[in-house]
């Protein structure tokens, strides 16, 4: 019998953090949005002038301003040590797809600050993540959990319309909290 560890996926943004871009859209608008107001993932598709927005937005540093969802930080310490644990993000918007490599360094630090006890060797920065072979995937997006055993839908304002009947015929299971992640990959070990 192998002791081999199973290859775990976790997203970043809307499932380790949160409120960054939120945060962004109001400052730059000057208005009080929630994640309530949305309901599609690409919160931008508001802004009347996306290329003058995205002019600013280079100049910022969105993740200055995100918050570790809660009982992530305690979660993903315990599935450090019973998974071979990757988080995979993208890095790329679609707006300023030529100039989305500087995010990677905010990425990068934002990671090293907040989650000190995962390694940088376990930081994948990429787009189409269906490149990687992994048996568990989290994530907020359905497209991003193809190619795996076990797919948890991490709960997010863009997918709260997804049905648990239509979830459950395309085998994904929906996790609305890090208690939940918790309590099917750790507690049924």
């Amino acid at each position: 019998m192998s002791n081999k560890k199973k290859k775990l996926m976790v997203d970043m943004d809307d499932v380790i953090c949160t409120n960054g871009f939120l945060y962004m859209i109001n400052k730059y608008l000057g208005s009080n949005y929630t994640y309530d107001d949305f309901s599609e993932f690409y919160m931008q598709d508001i802004l009347p002038d996306k290329d003058k927005f995205f002019d600013w937005f280079m100049n910022q540093n969105m993740y200055d301003y995100c918050e570790l969802m809660p009982d992530c930080y305690d979660v993903l310490r315990e599935l450090n040590e019973e998974y071979d644990l990757f988080i995979a993000t993208d890095y790329v918007w679609r707006e300023i797809a030529n100039k989305s490599g500087y995010i990677v360094e905010h990425k990068f630090n934002w990671l090293q600050d907040k989650l000190p006890f995962i390694s940088p060797e376990q930081y994948i920065f990429l787009v189409n993540k269906r490149v990687l072979d992994m048996d568990i995937r989290i994530d907020d997006k359905i497209n991003n959990l193809d190619g795996s055993d076990v797919k948890l839908l991490f709960s997010s304002y863009h997918n709260r319309e997804y049905t648990d009947e239509y979830l459950s015929d395309m085998g994904i299971e929906r996790m609305n909290s890090w208690i939940d992640i918790r309590n099917r990959l750790l507690n049924n070990k």
